[in-house]
C-alpha cells in the first residue's frame, strides 16, 4: 500500500513540474499505454485490426438531401421510387443520422465487460486499478489545475501582465486540466499551426477540446480566441477564469440575437493583426460527434475575409473515449477520468482559402470535406440539428415538398 501512495505522490509531483517547465504531460502515461497494448495483445478472443488511418480518403457516398433531390431529373415517378428506395435503405444500412452521436463500444476496448470468461480476471483487476488508483490521482490534478486556472488569471489581472504571462498561464492550464482527464495529445504538422489574421476550424468531440487544442500551442507563439456555448455548472466557471487568460466569445444558441452579433464580433476580430491578438478557434459542426463522420459545417464564417486553418482530431478509443454523450458535464467527466485514458492524434492542415467562384457553403463543404478525408470519415450532409424529433419531421417536409416539385 505504502509503496502505490508512493508511486502515486511521484506521478503527481512529477507530472505537475514537467508541465509547469513548459514539458510534455504525455511521457509517464504513454507508460501505461504501452503496458496496455501488450495486455490487449495477449486477451483471449481478440484479434488484431489492421490500422487504416491515414491509408484512404473518407468513401463517396450519396445520402438523401434537398439538394440531392434538386439535381436530380426524375422522368417518372417510378424513377423517382426507385432512387429514394434505394437511398432509404443506404441511409437505414448506414445509420447516418445517429452514428455519430452514439459510444460504440469498440472490438479493442478494455473497458467493458470482457465476452471471454477468461478475460474476466483483468477486467475486475482493471476496474478496481482504474478507480482505486488512477482516479484519484486525476482528481487532484483537477483540484490543481482549477487552483491554478483561479489563482493565475486573478494574479495577471491584478499585475497587469504581458501578454505572454498570459499565454503561459493559459496553455499551462489546459495541459494540467489534460492531466485531470488521463489524456494524451500527439501534435503533428506543426508548421501549418493557425496563425493571425485567420480562423481555426476543427471537428468537434467534447467541451474539453478547447483545452486540447489550446495545449498545442507555442509558448513564444500565438493562443486561440475562444468561442463557444454558453453552459451552466463547472463550464461556466471554466469560461468566467479561463477567459482572464485569451479572449473569449460566448453565444447563446437558443437566441438568435446573440448568434448574430457573436458572428459580427468574430468576423472582426479575425482580421485583426495586432501583437496581442490570436487567431479564432471555431467549430463549425456546432455539435460535438464521435469522431465516426464529420457533421455539417455552418456557412457564416466561411466569407472569405480571412484565411481558414483547419484541424482534425483523431481519437483511438481503445482505452478511453472523449465524446460528450451525457447529458451533463460532470458524469462526463467521472466517465473519462475514471478511464484508463483517451488518445488524440491533432493534425494541422495548410491553411486554405476561399476561391472567388465559390460560394460560402461551397467554402465550407471543401474545409468540411478535407477534415473528413484526414480522418478518413463521411463529410455528411447533415448538421446535429436533426437529433431531435422535430426538426427531423421539418427536414422530412422539405424533402417531400423538394420530391412534389420535381414531379
Amino acid at each position: 500500500m505504502l509503496s502505490l501512495q508512493f508511486l502515486a505522490v511521484f506521478i503527481f509531483i512529477t507530472s505537475i513540474l514537467l508541465v509547469l517547465l513548459k514539458r510534455s504531460w504525455g511521457c509517464i502515461p504513454m507508460i501505461l499505454v504501452r503496458i496496455l497494448e501488450e495486455v490487449l495483445g495477449g486477451l483471449v478472443g481478440w484479434k488484431g485490426q489492421e490500422e487504416t488511418f491515414g491509408k484512404r480518403a473518407a468513401d463517396k457516398k450519396t445520402f438523401l438531401t434537398v439538394d440531392h433531390l434538386k439535381n436530380k431529373n426524375f422522368e417518372n415517378s417510378f424513377e423517382a421510387s426507385t432512387e429514394l428506395i434505394g437511398l432509404g435503405i443506404q441511409s437505414i444500412l448506414q445509420d447516418d443520422l445517429t452514428r455519430p452521436f452514439q459510444i460504440e463500444e469498440e472490438e479493442a476496448s478494455l473497458l467493458h465487460f470482457p465476452k471471454e470468461t477468461l478475460n474476466l480476471p483483468f477486467y475486475v483487476f482493471g476496474l478496481g486499478f482504474r478507480w482505486g488508483f488512477l482516479f484519484p490521482i486525476r482528481l487532484c490534478f483537477m483540484v490543481f489545475s482549477v487552483l491554478f486556472l483561479t489563482t493565475s488569471s486573478v494574479i495577471c489581472v491584478v499585475l497587469n501582465a504581458e501578454i505572454k504571462y498570459f499565454r503561459y498561464c493559459g496553455i499551462t492550464f489546459a495541459k494540467l486540466f489534460n492531466l485531470s482527464t488521463g489524456l494524451i495529445v500527439n501534435f503533428h504538422d506543426k508548421k501549418n499551426r493557425p496563425r493571425v489574421p485567420g480562423v481555426a476550424v476543427a471537428n468537434h468531440l467534447s467541451a474539453n477540446d478547447v483545452m486540447t487544442i489550446y495545449s498545442g500551442c507555442d509558448y513564444d507563439g500565438v493562443g486561440y480566441t475562444i468561442t463557444g456555448q454558453s453552459h451552466g455548472g463547472f463550464v461556466k466557471y471554466l469560461y468566467k477564469y479561463g477567459g482572464k487568460l485569451t479572449p473569449l466569445l460566448l453565444v447563446d444558441r437558443a437566441c438568435d440575437k446573440n448568434r448574430n452579433a457573436l458572428l459580427q464580433a468574430i468576423v472582426e476580430h479575425s482580421k485583426k493583426t495586432e501583437k496581442d491578438t490570436y487567431p479564432v478557434l471555431l467549430f463549425p459542426e456546432g455539435y460535438c460527434s464521435n469522431n465516426k463522420a464529420v457533421l455539417q459545417f455552418r456557412k457564416a464564417i466561411f466569407n472569405g475575409e480571412t484565411a481558414i486553418y483547419p484541424i482534425a482530431m483523431k481519437q483511438n478509443s481503445r482505452f478511453g473515449d472523449a465524446f460528450w454523450a451525457e447529458d451533463t458535464f460532470i458524469p462526463y467527466l467521472i466517465r473519462i477520468m475514471t478511464s484508463w485514458c483517451s488518445i488524440i492524434d491533432m493534425y494541422y492542415l495548410p491553411a486554405m482559402y476561399k476561391e472567388s467562384s465559390e460560394s460560402e457553403e461551397q467554402f465550407a463543404k471543401r474545409v468540411q470535406c478535407a477534415i473528413a478525408a484526414k480522418l478518413s470519415v463521411d463529410a455528411l450532409p447533415f448538421d446535429g440539428k436533426l437529433k431531435s424529433e422535430k426538426e427531423r419531421e421539418k427536414y422530412k417536409g422539405k424533402l417531400q415538398a423538394c420530391l412534389a416539385e420535381k414531379l
